[in-house]
């Protein structure tokens, strides 16, 4: 009898341990994804990025990065990061191993020299963020994912050129403010820096201005004639601009 108590008595020790540890890591494996924090603006030669949730793979132009990213910039070879809540631009080069913080990176193993930090004018960041939506609704994420806003022309306010979007008076301002930093970072920027493009880019497509869209890219593509990413872009913006006549 008394075997049989202990018998019972482990098996139901057995279940509340089992419970306890189903407890314990289901709100781990419900944790979301880490936060997106910035966007690779520039790459060139071999660069490996590596996360806890994904697989060592090479990084991307205008990819996203994300909180806990690990790159590899192999010798000879650069990335350039804008991180969004800072404007915050770093530009690593190889041989050089980095993790991705919230708001800068940090360098890890035997890296001694740190990167090439330029702080953009305010508000770049929030611009540049925009890029991996716009990007999204054109086809050519690979990376991540991002939530597209309503449609801007229920907000129109007054009649818009052909093919775009009407604006309010608040958005024409909050247009024309981003052409002028555009311009600034296009004089401070190196000749082959898309950063600048970018910016205007990410605040353009979030009013669907495409006609100023089209005329950006054809000037970022004098520049890249070889960039792929750019051209598809540039092809997806004339069909919408299309579309919207």
């Amino acid at each position: 009898m008394r075997t049989l108590e202990g018998i019972a008595r482990m098996c139901l020790s057995g279940l509340v341990l089992a419970t306890v540890c189903v407890w314990v890591q289901g709100p781990a494996e419900a944790q979301p994804p880490p936060r997106d924090v910035g966007l690779v603006t520039a790459l060139s030669g071999e660069v490996i990025y590596w996360s806890q949730a994904e697989a060592q793979g090479r990084a991307e132009p205008f990819m996203k990065v994300r909180i806990g990213d690990r790159f590899e910039v192999g010798k000879d070879s650069s990335v350039q990061i804008v991180f969004f809540q800072v404007s915050r631009q770093e530009l690593w080069r190889g041989p050089a191993s980095f993790k991705v913080g919230e708001t800068q990176g940090e360098a890890l193993g035997g890296t001694t020299k740190g990167p090439e930090v330029t702080v953009l004018p305010s508000g770049t960041g929030q611009g540049i963020q925009r890029v991996p939506t716009l990007l999204r609704r054109a086809g050519l994420s690979r990376v991540g994912a991002m939530q597209v806003r309503g449609t801007p022309g229920a907000r129109a306010e007054e009649a818009a050129p052909p093919g775009e979007a009407a604006l309010s008076q608040e958005e024409r301002a909050e247009i024309e403010a981003a052409r002028e930093t555009y311009k600034a970072m296009r004089q401070k920027a190196q000749a082959g820096d898309l950063t600048p493009e970018l910016f205007l880019l990410g605040i353009l497509s979030e009013y669907e201005q495409y006609g100023e869209m089209e005329a950006l890219l054809r000037e970022a593509l004098s520049r890249h004639p070889g960039n792929d990413v750019l051209k598809d872009l540039a092809g997806w913006v004339q069909s919408q601009r299309a579309k919207s006549r």
